[in-house]
Formats: structure tokens, C-alpha cells, sequence
């Protein structure tokens, strides 16, 4: 074990199971891509979960946020939360221009 600038102790192991996770994670999603008979509204749902599931795994255990401070992870929070919160406004005034 080696240890990291963050002081915390790193396990070839741990990230050994966070790449099988990943390797899952993507089976997972090639599977729902193929089953027959998903809706499509659903497999988009349940790809966009398992894509948000992998982006959580690489950021906390590659790019080492877990062990960070929590003003550190929200400095990379934030501004992943914009694009989304952009979208659902651009939705919601497309909808209301729509309505009238």
C-alpha cells in the first residue's frame, strides 16, 4: 500500500473492485440496450442511471474525491448540476410557449 497526497492509504484491491463494478456497470447497460420489449422511455432512464452510477464511481475513486473535503467535492458538484438544471428550464419555457 502507497500512501497519497491526501494521506489516505490506497488498496490495489479496492481499485481492482471499482473496475470490475465498471466492467458490470457497462454489461448492464449493453444488456438493457438489447432486451427486447423495454420501453424506450425506460431504457433511457436506466441508462442515464447506470451512466451517472459510472461517473460517481471513476470521480470518487480515480480522481480520488473520496477522500477529499466536502468543499472540494461540491467545487466539482456544482457545476455538474448546471447543464441538467439549463435543460429542464429550456423545457419547462419550450412547454410554456407551447401552452399559450
Amino acid at each position: 500500500m502507497a500512501e497519497t497526497v491526501a494521506g489516505a492509504r490506497t488498496n490495489r484491491r479496492e481499485y481492482l473492485f471499482v473496475f470490475l463494478a465498471l466492467a458490470a456497470l457497462t454489461v448492464l447497460e449493453l444488456t438493457v440496450i438489447r432486451l427486447p420489449g423495454i420501453g424506450r422511455g425506460s431504457m433511457i432512464a436506466a441508462l442515464v442511471v447506470l451512466a451517472i452510477s459510472k461517473a460517481t464511481l471513476i470521480g470518487l475513486f480515480f480522481m480520488h474525491l473520496r477522500y477529499e473535503t466536502r468543499i472540494l467535492k461540491l467545487t466539482v458538484l456544482i457545476p455538474l448540476l448546471a447543464p441538467p438544471s439549463y435543460a429542464l428550464a429550456l423545457i419547462a419555457d419550450a412547454t410554456w410557449r407551447l401552452m399559450r
